[in-house]
């Protein structure tokens, strides 16, 4: 995780790039990740002021999911922007101050911060809810047609139950 570290004391006030490469090694890395294999590119852009840091975080590449419908595994592209806000705040040892979605605050004391699980939380949020082979291009559609053939096989052979057809033909007056 070291290779995520930033040590900013030594940085100059301004803009720094950083760019990382995210590959399954990564994601192993993550204890309980669900996201097991992944590559994508994520660009940093680390601007330091006096006061406080803005880390422009810019994702781009695909992520292996499972599909919701037939279960099998795809390549999801992803892209995706996120900023974050680093304040220094000397009362952040006492636990006074908390941190939010987008602002967290650090002790004057610290001179690196590690920027993996941001990374890996921006991933994480450039995946949709609904994973399924519907919204992608051809080129990523993987979806288990044995799978399919079978969900659309149960939905149309189960046995209605004869009490409810007795219902059906009850008319409200």
């Amino acid at each position: 995780m070291r290779l995520y570290d930033i040590h900013y004391v030594g940085l100059t006030t301004g803009e720094h790039v950083f760019n990382y490469e995210i590959t399954d090694s990564f994601f192993k890395l993550i204890e309980e990740s669900p996201l097991q294999k992944g590559d994508c590119n994520v660009k940093l852009v680390f601007e330091k002021e006096a006061t406080h840091f803005v880390l422009s975080f810019s994702v781009e590449g695909n992520v292996e999911v499972e599909c919701d419908r037939c279960t099998a595994d795809i390549k999801y592209p992803i892209y995706n922007n996120f900023k974050l806000y680093i304040k220094f705040d000397d009362q952040r040892d006492t636990g006074t101050s908390e941190d939010d979605d987008e602002m967290i605050y650090i002790p004057r004391s610290d001179s690196t911060i590690n920027v993996a699980q941001f990374i890996y939380e921006y991933i994480s949020l450039s995946i949709p809810m609904v994973r399924n082979c519907d919204f992608l291009e051809e080129k990523y559609k993987n979806c288990n047609q044995e799978i399919l053939k079978k969900l659309k096989n149960e939905s149309t052979e189960h046995e209605t139950d004869a009490r409810w057809e007795k219902l059906k033909n009850i008319k409200l007056k």
